[in-house]
Order: C-alpha cells, then sequence, then structure tokens
C-alpha cells in the first residue's frame, strides 16, 4: 500500500546539488520539492543521509519564476569541452545556456578591508595586481564569448588600490560596451575627489557599484568589521557632487540587516546619484561561514520589500529576471522629485510576461524594433507621465537584461530607480539545472566562469 511521506506534499523535480554538511564536492541526487507552500532542496548524501534545505518561501512565486524562463542567448564560443559534466567543465562549456550579461574583470587580489563576510578572504597586503597586459588578454577572451559586451564590471577585491585602475577603466569604456561599472568599499571615493572627477570623465554610461549594507554602526561591524557608515555616505556626498550614476549593493543576512530592507531603500530614493539598489542574499563561501540559520531565500527578500512598501507596489511589481528567474527578481520604477517630494511609479507589471520571455535578446532590447514598439504603448496607456512622448524620438536606454523606461522628453537616467535581488548558489542551495542559467561571469585570461561556481570551486 503506498504510503504518504509527510516530509513533503509536492513533488516538483529532479536535480543534482552538494552536500552542506560534508561538503565533499561530489554530486549527489537531490529532488525540489514543497510542503506547506514552500520550496525545498531534498538531498541524499551517502554519508550523511537525508536533508531539506529551504530555496523558496513562495511556492506560487517558484511557479512564477518557471513561467518567465526565456529561450536561451547562448555563448558565442565555448571555451571547454563536456568531459566531466557540470560544474567542472565551468570555463564555459557547451552546455551554459546563458552569456555573460555581467563580466566581471578580477584586477587585483589587494583589498583595504578585511570582512567577516568576504567570499575570498581578501585582506591587505596581498598585492597581485594585474597588468593592462593581463586585462587586455581577459578582454580579448570575453569577445570570444561575447562580441558586443552588455555590462562589464570592473572588481576584485578592492579594484580602486590597482596604480592602472584609471588606465583600466578609459581601456575598456573605449572599445563596445553598453555600460561600464566600478566595483568598490567606497573609500577611495570618499577621500579623493580627484580621483571621483576622473571617473566623471567615463560618462556617460559609466557606474559606480558601491557597497551599503547598513545604516547602523553595530551592523556594519558584524558584516565588514568596522563601522563604515560615514566612509560611505561621504562617497555619496562625492558621487552626487560630480553626479555619477551609483548603485548601492547590499548583502542580506538573516538576524543582521535583514530588518534594514526598507530603510535602505527609502534612503536610496533621497539620493540624487542612486539608479539602483541591489540586495545579495548572504552566501556560504571562503571567510564568510553564514551557516544555515543566517541564510536567507531571494523569496524572503522580495516579500519583505513588497510588506514595509505597500505604498509604491504590488508583489505584481516584482518579478522574475526572464534569462536566470529563480535567481534574480527585478522591479523598475521612475522616480520624479517636485517641491522635495519624491514620487515613485512601478512601470514593470506594465510589461507583459511574453513581450520579455518571447522576444529574441537577452539585454539589447533596442535591436528589436517590434518589442520597442509594444513597451511604449504598453507603458504610455492611461498613464499621464507619457503625454509628452515623441515616438520617433524615444530615449530607448535598455540596461542589464531588462527594459529601463521609455522616457518622455523631460526625464533622464536620473529618473530610474530599480530594485534588484540577486542569489548566488554555494553548497546549501546548488542546483545543476539552474546553475547553467547564471548570467554573471569571472573573466580570467583565457577562461570565463560563472560567478557561483568560480567562488565554489575555483577561486583558489
Amino acid at each position: 500500500m503506498a504510503q504518504y511521506n509527510r516530509n513533503y506534499d509536492i513533488f516538483l523535480s529532479t536535480t543534482q546539488s552538494f552536500c552542506h554538511l560534508c561538503k565533499t564536492k561530489k554530486l549527489i541526487d537531490t529532488h525540489i520539492v514543497s510542503k506547506d507552500n514552500e520550496v525545498f532542496l531534498r538531498k541524499f548524501c551517502p554519508d550523511c543521509g537525508e536533508t531539506f534545505v529551504k530555496i523558496s518561501t513562495d511556492l506560487e512565486y517558484y511557479k512564477k519564476c518557471e513561467n518567465y524562463l526565456k529561450l536561451p542567448d547562448l555563448p558565442e564560443t565555448a571555451l571547454t569541452e563536456v568531459k566531466h559534466w557540470c560544474p567542472w567543465d565551468c570555463w564555459v562549456c557547451p552546455q551554459h545556456q546563458n552569456h555573460p550579461c555581467l563580466a566581471l574583470f578580477n584586477v587585483t587580489d589587494e583589498c583595504n578591508m578585511k570582512c567577516n563576510i568576504c567570499y575570498h578572504k581578501a585582506e591587505p597586503w596581498k598585492w597581485n595586481y594585474k597588468s593592462l597586459a593581463d586585462i587586455k588578454i581577459m578582454h580579448l577572451t570575453l569577445l570570444k564569448v561575447e562580441s558586443k559586451p552588455d555590462l562589464i564590471q570592473v572588481t576584485w577585491w578592492e579594484p580602486t588600490l590597482h596604480p592602472e585602475i584609471l588606465g583600466i577603466l578609459k581601456y575598456l569604456k573605449s572599445w563596445p560596451v553598453r555600460h561600464l561599472m566600478l566595483n568598490t568599499n567606497g573609500i577611495k571615493i570618499a577621500n579623493d575627489e580627484n580621483f571621483v572627477a576622473s571617473l566623471k570623465d567615463l560618462w556617460p554610461w559609466f557606474e559606480v557599484y558601491l557597497q551599503f549594507d547598513s545604516l547602523k554602526e553595530e551592523t556594519l561591524k558584524i558584516l565588514r568589521n568596522q563601522d563604515m557608515l560615514q566612509t560611505r555616505k561621504k562617497a555619496l556626498a562625492m558621487l552626487n557632487k560630480y553626479d555619477i550614476s551609483t548603485t548601492l549593493v547590499c548583502v542580506v543576512s538573516r538576524w543582521v540587516n535583514d530588518e534594514e530592507i526598507w530603510e535602505l531603500i527609502n534612503f536610496a530614493t533621497r539620493e540624487d546619484c542612486v539608479r539602483w539598489i541591489v540586495f545579495q542574499p548572504i552566501s556560504d563561501v571562503w571567510r564568510n561561514d553564514s551557516e544555515n540559520d543566517y541564510k536567507i531565500t531571494l523569496s524572503e527578500i522580495r516579500q519583505k520589500v513588497i510588506d514595509t512598501n505597500k505604498n509604491w507596489f504590488t508583489s505584481d511589481d516584482m518579478i522574475p529576471l526572464p534569462c536566470d528567474p529563480h535567481k534574480i527578481s527585478v522591479w523598475y520604477a521612475i522616480k520624479t522629485i517636485k517641491d522635495w517630494n519624491i514620487n515613485i511609479l512601478p512601470v514593470t507589471w506594465k510589461i507583459p510576461r511574453e513581450v520579455i520571455t518571447h522576444q529574441k535578446w537577452t539585454v539589447a532590447f533596442e535591436q528589436d524594433r517590434d518589442f520597442i514598439k509594444t513597451v511604449i504603448e504598453t507603458v504610455s496607456l492611461d498613464t499621464a507621465m507619457w503625454e509628452n512622448i515623441l515616438k520617433d524620438r524615444i530615449k530607448r536606454k535598455l540596461f542589464c537584461c531588462w527594459p529601463d523606461f521609455i522616457a518622455p522628453e523631460y526625464m533622464s537616467y536620473k529618473n530610474v530607480f530599480r530594485i534588484v535581488i540577486m542569489e548566488f548558489s554555494d553548497m546549501y542551495n546548488f542546483d545543476s539545472t539552474n546553475i547553467k542559467r547564471e548570467c554573471n561571469f569571472i573573466i580570467e585570461p583565457g577562461k570565463v566562469y560563472p560567478f557561483s561556481t568560480y567562488n565554489m570551486f575555483y577561486n583558489n
């Protein structure tokens, strides 16, 4: 007689993962199951037995992610053959289903901080700067996989310490790239105005990706090993002064800063230079041993955003990113300020799912005229802000996997405001099916790696 397994309600699919208890680098059979409207990886380790890892607190949103899957935009060239299967041929093999939406250039192992959550054990006195010649080889490697890069981010670990950082940025900006970003802890930006003025010379389509995890001193000491709040506020003042587009990136840890999410969003909307705020659930890699109690899922952060900001948007506004829907959730809005009052107008929900998932580009939407026409017509409907649109002169600024917004002539990139939740894989939540969709890539000379697998296995 068949017997109901009370460990789960519904069997959803099968995949492979790793045991987060013994952490041996051997793939194990794994089921994706639901119980009480939550979703789990049900793992079967021959040494540790059966375990469950929660990957979503929202079964309906998990199903919605499946509905947002789009046709893959494959890398133009595979740099290795399939010999040992995923993730052991990971630089990058023909099985991978996404091209590099975001190409990360590692320029140095040197850092002027020693964060408790660092996924590389970065700290001062590492030195190891990549030369401009190395950067050129890395760039040629990227061009083999992606001949027209959409977004390049100079990073790893504190790139502003590199003695040739401005030369590296100028070199990358001189090639066709739709957007260039600099990832930083903000120390140099806060204290070197000449450097910030030089960054302004990289305009347009240049952005600073600024660590900004908390507005509380004690929380920053837990996450970053020191109070960085005044330094980061000073950095923001510099970026505002020179009108340099900025993304605030917040690593989120349960019991540490997860209750600050609305406060951080509200803070971000009031900074003129800020265009994005990105929330990254903490990952269990290298120095950061987050353990399961401190881990938080994308769906939990998404729900906190929705619950704490009911006046701006609903659950329909924050939707899966089609190229990697289970790992990235996005919300786009227009920000206007009048008489010191901030108005936020959500636009994501106005774009039909079919418009996104059925068009043929992942990032370069402006190349698809039918797509542009549909978005213009959709967003224009019943919205007073769009009355003055001149369709033959429309500003089609599109950025990082999602349509930006369709702007009346009096608006600019300064009117963009976006929230992104971006989750990476580790030993807890690794899913061999989903990892093939990761679109953030680490670029090394001759090799490109999905970001998560690089941190888990290749970052020696």
